[in-house]
């Protein structure tokens, strides 16, 4: 890296890829009502009062666009055995994202959940910001669910598990 030229979107991609982030399935809702699903890993709290979470998208995206309709989304915080699912929303086309797993229920805001993911938050936008090629969904989560388990991790460019972090493995 020169400093004239600053880093490369390459080399930020290649930093990033070194932060372990937890992985996760987000629901929204088509203009017709049928689920949509895609797969994140840029969340994180923000606020524990008011309990506040952010979401990151690229602003272009069908998902961006069904949040910004709804100003609703649900965030499924997937397993170390969620790989499959978390690879098949990752890459789905349009037409093929409102597969929701069976085992799922819809909330009173009408957010799919799933029943087997660790967590799952029931999310009501409250502030977007556009920022480059992204949008900042800041939300307040209005309903949770903590289960038992180990997560599903994304570093380096794939997913993973976590071998030993030394804490419970049961909800609390």
């Amino acid at each position: 890296m020169s400093p004239e030229s600053g880093p490369s979107a390459d080399e930020f991609r290649k930093a990033w890829g070194k932060f372990p982030t937890g992985v996760s399935l987000v629901t929204t809702r088509t203009k017709d009502g049928t689920p949509y699903c895609t797969t994140a890993n840029a969340i994180s709290s923000v606020s524990l009062e008011p309990m506040l979470m952010h979401l990151s998208l690229g602003k272009d995206g069908a998902t961006s666009a069904n949040i910004v309709r709804e100003g609703r989304f649900g965030i499924n915080v997937l397993g170390e055995d969620d790989e499959e699912l978390a690879q098949f929303f990752a890459k789905a086309p349009p037409q093929e994202r409102g597969r929701v797993p069976a085992d799922h229920r819809v909330s009173p805001h009408g957010t799919v959940l799933l029943a087997e993911a660790l967590t799952v938050m029931d999310c009501r936008v409250v502030q977007q910001v556009e920022a480059g090629d992204h949008i900042i969904f800041i939300a307040e989560v209005d309903g949770i669910e903590v289960r038992g388990g180990r997560p599903l991790v994304f570093y380096a460019g794939k997913f993973t598990t976590v071998a030993d972090a030394g804490g419970e493995t049961s909800a609390q």
